[in-house]
């Protein structure tokens, strides 16, 4: 019925442009303003309902069968028989088991190590915070170091026992620093704490 009814409806409207040009186009554009102010009301939310749904179904196995899918419809896509597109499916399938995580109860040595290694408390790295305080001159150097003993002193409540003996290693690094830099300045014997 659709396909007689869009003829029929063009027909009158080409009809009634010939006889009225001017008053046909205004109608025909007011008509098509709102049409336009319609879809676009309606279509903001379904242009952003694939974003939130992608969103919502993210993670590692998805992004993995993201792949084994568009594998999978390349192949059917290419293949010249319906067999050979079912035997590459299969094919595909079977190959991309270690990719979406099929191994589900066994975990591997490297799995164990890792989660062994990172049970403890990870040391802090004098060396490295060391060498991050290069740039900062010394007047930089004493604040920082003013500011982390008034957070040990009870000014920071929200210190953990690790962040607190993370803050004296790092006060400890910032007043070799400055020791050396004035033994390295002056030549004279570095002062103790």
């Amino acid at each position: 019925m659709l396909y007689r009814a869009i003829p029929f409806s063009l027909g009158l409207v080409l009809g009634r442009l010939q006889r009225h040009p001017a008053r046909s186009l205004r109608a025909l554009s007011v008509c098509l303003g709102r049409a336009v102010v319609i879809v676009l009301r309606f279509a903001q939310p379904l242009v952003c309902l694939p974003w939130r749904a992608g969103q919502l179904v993210d993670g590692p196995v998805a992004r993995a069968l993201v792949g084994v899918v568009g594998l999978i419809v390349l192949a059917n896509l290419l293949a010249s028989s319906s067999t050979l597109a079912g035997w590459a499916t299969v094919f595909i399938v079977g190959a991309s088991r270690g990719l979406t995580g099929a191994r589900r109860g066994h975990s591997s040595s490297t799995t164990r190590r890792l989660q062994s290694a990172t049970a403890g408390p990870v040391p802090f790295d004098a060396v490295a915070y060391a060498a991050t305080l290069a740039p900062f001159s010394d007047p930089e150097l004493r604040r920082k170091a003013r500011e982390i003993a008034h957070a040990l002193q009870g000014g920071d409540p929200t210190l953990t026992e690790e962040d607190r003996r993370d803050r004296v290693q790092q006060r400890r690094v910032i007043h070799e620093t400055l020791d050396a830099r004035r033994v390295a300045r002056d030549g004279s014997s570095p002062r103790r704490p």
